[in-house]
C-alpha cells in the first residue's frame, strides 16, 4: 500500500514536470508572441526537459509533438495558465487575506506576484513526497525570491485539509483566494465536494475559488471531441485515471447546488477568443473546462 502512494506520487510529479515544461517553452517566447509568462518554470524542469529549451528549433519541434500526442493539451495548459494568472491579479487589486493553492505542484505564483501579495500568506498544499520535492528545488534555484509561502504537506488517506491548514496558521474568517489547476479529475466525487464544503465553511465572506474539470462526457466513453477518447485512455493506463467529471453546462449548477454564487464557466471557445485570436489554427481541448465563483 505505501508503495502504490510512492508510485502514484512519482507519477504525479512527472506530470507537473510537463506543465512546467509547456510553461517554460512558452516563456522563451518574445513577449509579443507569448500567451503566459512564468520565468520560474525552467528552475523546475530536470535535465531531460531543459535540453529540451536549448534552441527556438527544439522547442518548436517539441510544441508540436506535444500537440501529435495529445491534442488541445499544450495550448490548453498555457491558456489556463493565464487565466489564473489573470483572476488572482485581478482580485489581488482588492482585499485579500490568504491564498491557498492546492495541489500546489511546481505552481510558482507566490513568487511571481510576490509584489502584489505584499504580506498576504500563500498557503501551497500538496502531497508530501511532492511538496519535499518542491521545497528542495526552490531551497537551490530560488532561495532568495521574495515570497510568504507555507507548505501544508497533506496525505489525504490519513489527515485531513482543515486540521493541516489550521495548524500551519490559515484562519477561517479570512477572505481567501482558493485555486485548484490540475486537479479535480483525478480525484473521486465524495473528495471533491469534501474540498468544496471545507470552501464554504471555513473561509470568509466574499472567498473566492478557481478551479478545472472535464466533461463528464470523457468518463463514460461517449465524448466525441478530437483527442478525448485519446487522453481518456493514455492516463487510465497510468497511476492516474481520470474518474471525476461535471456535466457539459451543468457547472453552475453544481456549484450553485453546493451554495456558491456568482459561477462563472469558460471552455475553449472563451479561451481561444481571448488568447489566441491572433493565432489561428491553435487547439485548446475543450473536453477540459475552467470554473470560478465566490463563497456567499
Amino acid at each position: 500500500e505505501q508503495f502504490s502512494f510512492l508510485v502514484l506520487a512519482t507519477h504525479r510529479l512527472l506530470c507537473i514536470g510537463q506543465m512546467a515544461f509547456s510553461r517554460a517553452i512558452e516563456s522563451r517566447k518574445s513577449s509579443v508572441e507569448r500567451i503566459c509568462y512564468d520565468p520560474f518554470a525552467e528552475q523546475f524542469l530536470g535535465a531531460r526537459y531543459k535540453a529540451g529549451l536549448f534552441t527556438r528549433f527544439l522547442r518548436d519541434g517539441i510544441e508540436k509533438l506535444i500537440e501529435a500526442r495529445f491534442a488541445g493539451h499544450h495550448y490548453y495548459v498555457i491558456a489556463r495558465t493565464r487565466y489564473i494568472d489573470d483572476f488572482l491579479q485581478d482580485q489581488l487589486l482588492g482585499t485579500v487575506q490568504q491564498v491557498v493553492i492546492l495541489g500546489a505542484g511546481f505552481d510558482s505564483r507566490a513568487y511571481r506576484f510576490s509584489d502584489q501579495l505584499g504580506n498576504v500568506a500563500v498557503f501551497e498544499v500538496d502531497h508530501p513526497a511532492t511538496s519535499a520535492e518542491k521545497q528542495a528545488k526552490v531551497h537551490r534555484a530560488l532561495a532568495s525570491a521574495k515570497n510568504n509561502v507555507v507548505y501544508v504537506p497533506v496525505d489525504f488517506n490519513t489527515e485531513v485539509l482543515a486540521e493541516e491548514l489550521r495548524n500551519h496558521g490559515y484562519q477561517d474568517d479570512s477572505r481567501t483566494v482558493f485555486l485548484w489547476e490540475g486537479v479535480t479529475p483525478y480525484l473521486s466525487a465524495d473528495a471533491v465536494d469534501d474540498v468544496l464544503q471545507f470552501v464554504l465553511s471555513s473561509s470568509g465572506s466574499g472567498s473566492l475559488l478557481i478551479f478545472d474539470y472535464v466533461v463528464k462526457s470523457i468518463l463514460e466513453g461517449s465524448c466525441d471531441m478530437r483527442g478525448a477518447r485519446n487522453e481518456f485512455e493514455k492516463m487510465n493506463r497510468g497511476n492516474e485515471p481520470l474518474v471525476f467529471g461535471i456535466e457539459e453546462g451543468e457547472a453552475g449548477a453544481f456549484l450553485s447546488a453546493r451554495g456558491f454564487r456568482d459561477v462563472v464557466d469558460v471552455g475553449s471557445a472563451e479561451l481561444t477568443e481571448r488568447y489566441f485570436a491572433n493565432n489561428p489554427g491553435r487547439y485548446i481541448k475543450p473536453w477540459w473546462r475552467l470554473v470560478h465563483a465566490t463563497v456567499p
